[in-house]
């Protein structure tokens, strides 16, 4: 049980601000993870994206470069839109996909095509959400996806970048363990409207501290 939370005046919590999303489910990793399996796929269906929460954690509160980060394989509900080459080698890679099972699966099955991953656009700041220490923010100047292992802010309207740097500074300084829930053996968690209730400064204060 928690004592009602008093929110200070000029402080307002962060889904005014931001909705928290968080990343998406391929199902499959070993498939949607590129590797040897999917090498002869065109760039224009590989994004980089953020797979571990220890990239987070590495990053520091900035994520700048992407080339570290592995690839997933997002390809369009549509295959038509693709040139006939592109479309020879995705064909090729589903035939291996279907044959390991990545169709057959319940999240495959859900999906308005079982191919199509769907991730989502990147988000400004990225936090990982279940560890045995406070969440980290970090900004994603590198623009990279991101996977269920991490939670994605996203602004309600559009923000500066002087804001957004603020903003992630101030979570990753004010948020703590006690802000989440807590399991046996120490492990917190935050889900994405949880995240939401944390209180930051309101939008003139973050601007104002620039």
């Amino acid at each position: 049980m928690r004592k009602p939370r008093q929110i200070p005046e000029d402080y307002i919590e962060l889904g005014e601000l931001c909705r928290v999303h968080r990343g998406q489910v391929t199902g499959a990793n070993h498939v949607w993870i590129a590797g040897q399996h999917s090498q002869d796929l065109p760039s224009q269906v590989l994004f980089r994206t953020v797979t571990r929460a220890k990239e987070l954690f590495n990053a520091e509160g900035v994520l700048s470069d992407c080339s570290h980060l592995r690839d997933v394989i997002d390809l369009p509900t549509n295959l038509d839109v693709l040139t006939d080459d592109d479309r020879k080698a995705v064909a090729r890679f589903l035939k291996y996909a279907k044959k390991v099972g990545a169709g057959a699966g319940y999240i495959a099955k859900a999906r308005k095509a079982w191919w199509s991953v769907g991730l989502r656009s990147p988000a400004p700041i990225l936090a990982t959400y279940m560890a045995r220490r406070p969440p980290a923010f970090v900004r994603n100047l590198a623009e990279a996806r991101h996977l269920n292992i991490a939670h994605g802010l996203y602004p309600r309207e559009p923000l500066a970048d002087s804001v957004l740097n603020s903003l992630a500074k101030y979570l990753s300084s004010a948020v703590s363990t006690d802000d989440g829930r807590t399991y046996a053996g120490g492990l917190t968690k935050f889900e994405p409207r949880e995240m939401e209730r944390l209180v930051v400064p309101s939008l003139t204060l973050l601007a104002a501290t620039t």
